[in-house]
């Protein structure tokens, strides 16, 4: 239960942050450029993090990991709360995205050492990002400032912190140093490469998404619940899906996605958005599940660098994601008479690039499978 607590809340805390930085960089003055150079320089950062530490997961015990990046996140999330300009603001948000780095592989390694359902294990993700959502949402009414939502995502490492402390010591998996191998990356090329192609198509939505709910009318609370949707959505589904062929899984999650996106484009009032949500955490849920069960069955001697190398992916899939989103969307508005229908082009790219990344996937596995 401690586990799955410590999931719920640095998820939670990692999620309420994203979902508002956007606005909050608007209400300092970040232009959409901007906005999307802060979200990229946190992808970077949380990139290079979670290569270097997926490795460290295989020689170091998760555990102590766990500790250093839960401690860190408590203290360069808190800071997150006195940026008064874009540029203090990208740079506190680098800090952050290198300590959260730390935490996915150690925790998912941890989970899959001492035999826990790995499925369910992450399902505990998607409910902290709702749970993180709705606090914010809340806290942002109750205070009418959107800087107490870093203040509670601290809080949230802070008990995690103290969580960690009845977990017992485990080994990592593997004593080889070294850093992540090409053989790693090569092997699993068609994992990395199409889930980097839907979370980058994802990533351009997510750093624009806000601002679009609020054209379409939703306030700050509104925000919130939405985004809410989409990880209650996925801890339902993640907790329900057949594990047995991981394949299948990924290949539905690309469709899905696809569909989803292309959805969002569409919407006309913020109502709408309910459904796109649940197709997106139908998307998510069906990929990452079944991306993280092929890396887990296809590396047995590397599990954690096999994990780290798909965060990293999806973290540099958020840098390239959120350049492409705030950078298309000042492009468009420069040649549309409105917000609304820059955020369109940038949901309809969105879709084309997830589209293209299952097509992609089919054609690469086809290609192993007949080599094998």
């Amino acid at each position: 239960m401690r586990l799955n607590l410590i999931q719920l809340f640095t998820s939670a805390s990692v999620f309420m942050c994203l979902v508002y930085i956007p606005l909050v960089g608007e209400e300092i003055g970040a232009t959409h450029t901007e906005i999307g150079i802060i979200g990229a320089i946190y992808g970077i950062t949380l990139f290079v993090s979670s290569y270097v530490f997926g490795r460290a997961t295989d020689i170091y015990p998760p555990k102590l990991l766990l500790y250093a990046g839960c401690m860190t996140c408590a203290f360069f999330f808190f800071l997150q709360a006195f940026a008064t300009t874009p540029e203090a603001l990208g740079l506190i948000r680098a800090l952050a995205g290198f300590s959260t780095g730390i935490l996915p592989a150690a925790l998912i390694s941890y989970v899959h050492i001492i035999g826990r359902d790995v499925g369910k294990f992450v399902s505990f993700g998607a409910l902290g990002w709702a749970f993180g959502a709705v606090v914010a949402g809340v806290v942002a009414r109750l205070t009418g400032d959107l800087h107490g939502i870093f203040i509670a995502s601290s809080i949230f490492f802070i008990v995690s912190v103290f969580l960690l402390i009845g977990l017992p010591r485990v080994s990592p998996g593997s004593r080889d140093g070294g850093l992540p191998s090409t053989t790693t990356i090569k092997k699993n090329f068609a994992v990395y490469g199409t889930f980097f192609a839907r979370h980058t198509a994802a990533c351009s939505i997510w750093i624009i998404f806000p601002l679009y709910l609020k054209a379409l009318g939703a306030g700050a609370l509104e925000i919130g619940v939405l985004y809410a949707i989409n990880p209650i959505s996925q801890f339902v589904i993640m907790r329900n899906i057949k594990t047995h062929n991981s394949e299948r899984l990924i290949e539905v999650g690309h469709i899905v996605s696809a569909v989803a996106f292309a959805s969002v484009c569409l919407l006309t009032n913020h109502y709408q958005a309910v459904l796109s949500m649940f197709l997106v955490a139908v998307s998510w849920s069906f990929l990452y599940v079944g991306s993280i069960l092929t890396l887990l069955k296809e590396n047995p001697s590397s599990r954690g660098t096999a994990i780290g190398i798909l965060t990293s992916a999806i973290s540099i899939a958020a840098v390239v994601g959120s350049f492409l989103g705030g950078g298309l969307s000042d492009l468009a508005h420069s040649f549309l008479p409105s917000d609304l229908m820059a955020y369109r082009i940038v949901c309809g790219c969105a879709a084309i690039i997830s589209a293209s990344g299952f097509i992609s996937y089919r054609t690469s596995r086809s290609r192993l499978r007949s080599k094998q």
